[in-house]
């Protein structure tokens, strides 16, 4: 009985070590891997999804106006199979009133997906098996067989779930950070000043028509309102504003009928009659958009989010002061860069954006 028992101390310690120096020297630095910083059943909102996420939303300026707090599960090109899992890590230490899902990455071929767009999500979580279980549902999703040199996704299968493998010498540039916890800069928010000005947007003609998804897409997406239905959990689906090919906007289309029919609401940025943003000014690149159409994209979303959910005001909490203090920083940084005021930003975009 004394061996049994020190042999399960034994593995307890060492999973315990373990999982401390996987979170200390390879999980990577992300909006996800950032949530794991925020307070126990503090987030009010969860958004997942593509990087539009935490591009166009300010969660600090959502704070500031309304309280609510704002949390991401989101990577640049994030496979929509592992919006699940993503959903089950953030139950293990948030219970959130709503979840935001941006699904505009279900109209990408699951070929088109690479190993940094896997590694993006799964490099960002806790070593757990909801990790695991995105890991393989990603693998799946993009047809990655074991030592297969000829996938898109990367040849060595292994090192998806031990990335350590790949990122061994990560101790040679530890520093005091690693094992104190990092700020979580703006809460999250992508905040870039930068402006297109070589080649202006133009806005994309959305088309009505739809066009089939892909069966692995269908799949994921069909799971997904499986999962959301039987936990129960209340949802907000959208489409940012952003330039699409017509086939990606023909299969948004079919997704948006899919998620109507099951009874969900799906707001689309590109179709909508009271919101617009300049393509000349507001974008940083081809799809994201800079402070300036964050900034209107934030103040009608919050809006809307306030007169449409019932979430709590956190601002006379003195538990919640980080986030008017990363609103503050914000505010300083834009003054810095642009030598302009942030509020009055604010004034002139909430004219634009209601």
């Amino acid at each position: 009985m004394k061996k049994i028992v020190k042999c399960i101390l034994f593995i307890s310690l060492f999973g315990i070590i373990w999982n401390c120096l996987f979170n200390i020297l390879w999980l990577s630095d992300t909006p996800i891997s950032n949530l794991y910083k925020e307070r126990e059943n503090s987030i009010d909102i969860i958004y997942l999804g593509s990087s539009n996420a935490y591009a166009h939303y300010n969660t600090t300026l959502g704070y500031h106006l309304y309280g609510f707090t704002t949390g991401f599960m989101s990577t640049d090109s994030q496979p929509p199979v592992t919006l699940v899992p993503l959903m089950k890590e953030t139950q293990k230490r948030q219970k959130p009133s709503l979840y935001v899902i941006d699904i505009s990455r279900f109209g990408t071929d699951s070929n088109l997906y690479n190993e940094g767009d896997i590694r993006r999500t799964t490099d960002s979580m806790k070593f757990s098996r909801n990790r695991n279980d995105a890991i393989k549902a990603s693998l799946k999703f993009t047809n990655v067989m074991k030592n297969d040199p000829t996938s898109k996704a990367g040849n060595n299968y292994y090192n998806y779930y031990f990335s350590f493998l790949l990122y061994h010498n990560s101790w040679k540039n530890l520093q005091l950070l690693n094992f104190k916890g990092r700020t979580n800069l703006y809460k999250g928010y992508l905040f870039d000043n930068y402006r297109i000005k070589k080649v202006p947007q133009k806005k994309f003609i959305w088309s009505e028509n739809n066009h089939k998804l892909p069966k692995e897409n269908k799949e994921a997406l069909l799971d997904l309102l499986e999962y959301v239905k039987k936990e129960n959990l209340n949802v907000l689906f959208l489409i940012p504003i952003r330039n699409m090919n017509e086939w990606i906007v023909g299969r948004l289309g079919e997704a948006t009928s899919i998620i109507e029919k099951k009874g969900y609401k799906v707001i689309n940025f590109n179709t909508l009659k009271d919101f617009t943003v300049d393509f000349n000014t507001d974008f940083y690149n081809q799809n994201h958009l800079n402070v300036y159409g964050a900034t209107k994209y934030t103040l009608y979303f919050s809006n809307y989010l306030k007169e449409h959910y019932e979430l709590k005001d956190h601002r006379k909490d003195k538990k919640y002061q980080s986030w008017e203090k990363e609103y503050q920083r914000l505010k300083k940084d834009f003054k810095d860069l642009t030598d302009r005021d942030f509020d009055n930003l604010l004034k002139i975009d909430s004219k634009n954006s209601r």
